[in-house]
């Protein structure tokens, strides 16, 4: 088996677990924004607290892009601005309600598929999961 082969049948493998997990848990997960709204969501997540300028670079789109995804999603209640004290110009972006609520259901789920899923593997299989995983992810951020 070519190395192709090979990787393509461990991509569809993982394609077709998480597209299980999504359906089994779509109550949880289908929460009615876009793709685009929700790599905003999660950078916000990750940043805690962050400015329109610097989600522009991390998605490399135009601020105004960004800032049509941020009205949508303060509007909802996905987020909120704050207005920096020390330079009224200066605007920060920080999770809302229900932008909360948002990361909470994705943790539930997270605890779910640990318990249901990935407590079925032994120690030294997750332990073996987890290293070659985060070797990809080095690589991946080496290479591209």
């Amino acid at each position: 088996m070519s190395l192709y082969e090979q990787v393509k049948r461990i991509n569809e493998a993982e394609y077709m677990i998480n597209r299980l997990i999504y359906k089994h848990y779509k109550q949880y997960l289908n929460s009615g924004i876009t793709t685009q709204q929700a790599v905003v969501l999660d950078i916000v997540y990750l940043a805690k607290r962050i400015t329109v300028g610097e989600i522009a670079i991390e998605m490399n789109i135009s601020s105004s892009a960004v800032s049509q995804l941020i009205a949508k999603l303060e509007k909802n209640k996905y987020i909120k601005r704050e207005i920096n004290l020390q330079n009224r110009r200066e605007v920060f972006i920080t999770l809302a309600e229900n932008g909360l609520e948002y990361f909470s259901k994705q943790d539930y789920v997270e605890q779910q598929v640990a318990d249901k899923i990935y407590s079925k593997l032994s120690s030294n299989e997750l332990n073996e999961l987890e290293r070659i995983v985060e070797k990809l992810r080095e690589i991946a951020m080496k290479e591209l």
